[in-house]
């Protein structure tokens, strides 16, 4: 099944604006938003920022992108290998997350025994953690331009 490639305008949102005394007024969620053009990505954003400042709801954070298939979740992936079971694991980044970032969330920070229990929470996971990795990798969609 191949996937149309269409240019999107992509903005996450989060932060203070969100937290439940403001949700209640104003409504709005965080999360990924996806546009069909800059024009209508900057309208939203505008309005967020004008009912932030009425409510003097600080901390409307936000990341811009743009690319192809904005909408493509990022994904890391591995097999774990323990007494000759293989098993798999996977943390998904969510949507339109930088390359750059996955690789060094799954080299430094997705680690066997920290965030990541391919053996279960059970196991005594030791600094040999990485001995036991026989394949990750990343998927998604990378050619996305943060402004």
């Amino acid at each position: 099944m191949k996937k149309e490639l269409k240019y999107q305008y992509h903005i996450q949102l989060w932060g203070g604006f969100y937290n439940d005394n403001h949700k209640k007024k104003h409504g709005f969620e965080p999360g990924d938003y996806l546009f069909d053009t800059k024009e209508q990505r900057e309208k939203y954003l505008n309005n967020l920022e004008t009912i932030s400042e009425k409510l003097n709801a600080k901390m409307l954070a936000y990341t811009k992108t743009e690319g192809f298939n904005c909408d493509t979740r990022t994904v890391l992936h591995r097999v774990t290998e323990f007494e000759d079971k293989l098993y798999y694991t996977e943390r998904d980044l969510g949507i339109n997350y930088p390359y750059d970032s996955a690789k060094y969330m799954i080299e430094w920070k997705w680690t066997p025994g920290c965030n990541d229990y391919p053996l279960g929470e059970d196991f005594e996971y030791d600094e040999r953690q990485n001995e036991y990795n026989v394949h990750e990798w990343i998927t998604g969609a990378f050619d996305s331009n943060e402004e």
